[in-house]
């Protein structure tokens, strides 16, 4: 029976049990699907695209506001240009700029910008900040090379700058070690009591002291989450 040719995108996620042979990692992103069948990849080869196994990452899409037809970005913070250098070609950006903040280019006819990779994923995968001067998106481990949207959050412009409050972020929320509730625990606590769930009744459910769920629901603690 005639193996089947994966369809395979520019920003994919592939293996190839070669690249262990070689030294490689397990896993590469696609950089381009090339004319002649062959696959350009990020460790640096270029294989047919039948050798290789797509894997599933849970990684969503969307178009990039303003440049709808010519960038689409991902939850994971990669970025493919779907006319790069004015052609039909897809190809997978290479960040740019200093490696703690990577950014992309983005151009069309009326503009160009160059623009930070946390704050294109935060724009287009994360809810809007719940007040409006939170205007800076900082991760939560630190990584500013971590650019999963679960790993990021709107902060304050004072907090960017303010070492103490950035060190107590990455110490703070499911990452503290008296912390009772998940990140998402505390959404769905504040989902809950958006929709008319008693406090009392949410802390029964959740195991807290209705104090405790008053501090979450009013944004006292948690702020991160």
């Amino acid at each position: 029976m005639p193996s089947i040719t994966p369809t395979l995108y520019a920003g994919d996620t592939v293996t190839n049990p070669g690249f262990a042979r070689a030294g490689l990692a397990e896993y590469a992103v696609v950089i381009e699907v090339l004319t002649d069948g062959a696959v350009e990849l990020d460790n640096g080869q270029v294989l047919l695209a039948d050798v290789l196994v797509p894997v599933a990452t849970g990684e969503a899409w969307l178009p990039v506001t303003g440049f709808a037809d010519r960038y689409r970005v991902s939850s994971h913070g990669k970025v493919v240009s779907l006319q790069y250098k004015r052609t039909t070609r897809a190809r997978l950006l290479r960040p740019s700029g200093a490696s703690r903040y990577p950014s992309v280019t983005l151009c069309c006819e009326a503009t160009t910008a160059q623009v930070g990779l946390n704050r294109l994923v935060a724009q287009h995968f994360l809810p809007p900040p719940a007040d409006a001067r939170q205007t800076f998106v900082l991760p939560r481990d630190g990584n500013h090379l971590n650019l999963r949207v679960d790993n990021l959050q709107w902060v304050y412009p004072c907090e960017v700058a303010d070492g103490a409050t950035t060190a107590y972020l990455y110490h703070s929320g499911e990452l503290h070690h008296k912390s009772r509730l998940s990140t998402a625990e505390v959404a769905q606590v504040r989902h809950l009591a958006a929709q008319g769930t008693p406090q009392k009744t949410l802390a029964q459910r959740f195991n807290m002291s209705r104090p405790a769920i008053s501090l979450i629901v009013n944004w006292h603690t948690r702020r991160y989450a």
